[in-house]
């Protein structure tokens, strides 16, 4: 459905172009979708959520221009110690965090959703499948390949991001996603417990994490998932440990 370009100001300035694909801009709808990730975008003014800096809207195109992120994702992070990547997690929770209190899910939470900027600071991008929290609906995006919930949602929840939250924790802790590579099917549904391994005993911190994603994991994104205070509390205890490391 859509494209992304580079390109950049008089200025010099780098930009981001997500722009409809051409079969897309005759497409009933294709247009307002985009227009509407401008507008919650524009609403939302983040310093870890990507900016938006305007929507053109022609008859030859429609296109998001963005701010230009230039640093990579975060799923080459996966797999490596967390103090490569605890930083980021915490700022994607923080924009999480003021999408529910402004009542919005952004419902795709995932390691290749999280860019870098030149500083290396992390924004959440990709917008196009956020709702109003209690809208109509259920599961939406490719949230990391987990199991399906247990109970057939018709609303949507704050909690699904933090389910998939912890599913991208997961990913980030053992390089790997926890329910397989196929969202939404029976292999999914069916894959064994996770499980988390901790290389290092004297780190009770990522003990710790390691049990509260392997908790949400577990609830299938239903409400008692662990909220955004559970999961700030931890991440901070571990940011605070890796300080301290030599």
């Amino acid at each position: 459905m859509t494209e992304i370009w580079f390109c950049s100001t008089d200025g010099g300035r780098p930009l981001a172009v997500k722009t409809l694909k051409p079969d897309w801009l005759s497409t009933p709808g294709a247009r307002a979708v985009l227009r509407r990730e401008y507008e919650v975008l524009s609403s939302l003014r983040h310093p870890a959520i990507v900016a938006a800096d305007a929507f053109i809207d022609e008859p030859e195109r429609a296109a998001l221009v963005l701010e230009y992120l230039g640093g990579g994702d975060l799923v080459s992070l996966a797999g490596i110690a967390p103090r490569h990547w605890i930083a980021p997690v915490r700022d994607v929770l923080t924009a999480l965090d003021h999408l529910h209190e402004r009542g919005y899910a952004y419902r795709d939470v995932k390691a290749r959703n999280v860019m870098f900027d030149a500083t290396g600071r992390a924004r959440l991008i990709d917008f196009g499948s956020v709702a109003r929290i209690g809208a109509p609906g259920s599961e939406h995006g490719t949230t990391a390949a987990h199991r399906p919930s247990r109970a057939r949602l018709t609303r949507v929840r704050a909690e699904q991001d933090l389910h998939a939250f912890a599913v991208l924790l997961f990913e980030l802790l053992a390089g790997r996603l926890p329910f397989g590579v196929e969202p939404d099917t029976d292999s999914a549904a069916n894959a064994p417990e996770p499980t988390l391994a901790i290389e290092s005993a004297d780190r009770p911190d990522l003990d710790a994490l390691c049990k509260l994603v392997l908790a949400a994991l577990d609830t299938g994104g239903e409400p008692e998932v662990p909220g955004v205070a559970e999961f700030a509390n931890v991440i901070e205890s571990v940011l605070a440990t890796e300080s301290k490391q030599p």
